[in-house]
């Protein structure tokens, strides 16, 4: 729908705010070659959704034609449908189909993109598997994590157990 305002010269108004957040540009494509909804036509929801009032079923699929859409600005903004982000004017468009029709795109912004280059920000921090590991506790669900617990309660019972009964053994010698 941008593109074709854009393709006949008008200019493109949204004040329909979004709950998709902003990403960089590089990070955007990528996501959209390896994300298994936005890959390609065939692309299916994994979770029923109500974004502003429209609900979308779990299954739906993308559909023909997909985007990548740079903006102007953008700003969280409270709105008569709710709060979100509401983008400025858009300022590039990638159309694609699918996930191979970016790889030139995807190919040209890694070789590009200056922020890829030396070492990674201090925030993300230099331990890899224990980025990994924070980022795989973070992605659990509310059961999983009940899960973990329970496990790890039982792991220290045991310990505890043994620690018992080595001391009681060191004790009857």
């Amino acid at each position: 729908m941008i593109d074709a305002v854009l393709s006949v010269g008008k200019e493109f108004l949204n004040n329909a705010p979004t709950a998709e957040a902003l990403g960089h540009r590089t990070c955007m494509i990528y996501a959209a070659m390896v994300c298994p909804f936005l890959s390609s036509p065939e692309g299916r929801r994994g979770e029923a959704s109500n974004m502003y009032g429209a609900d979308i079923p779990k299954g739906d699929a993308r559909g023909i034609g997909g985007a990548v859409v740079a903006y102007n600005d953008y700003e969280f903004k409270q709105t008569h449908a709710g709060q979100g982000v509401v983008y400025g004017a858009p300022i590039a468009i990638i159309n694609y189909n699918r996930a191979e029709d970016l790889q030139d795109e995807l190919t040209a912004a890694l070789t590009n993109d200056e922020t890829g280059a030396g070492r990674s920000p201090a925030w993300l921090g230099e331990d890899e598997q224990l980025l990994e590991s924070a980022l795989r506790r973070a992605m659990l669900t509310p059961a999983e994590k009940q899960v973990l617990a329970a496990r790890k309660r039982a792991e220290q019972i045991k310990k505890r157990q043994q620690k018992q009964v080595k001391a009681s053994r060191k004790k009857n010698r």
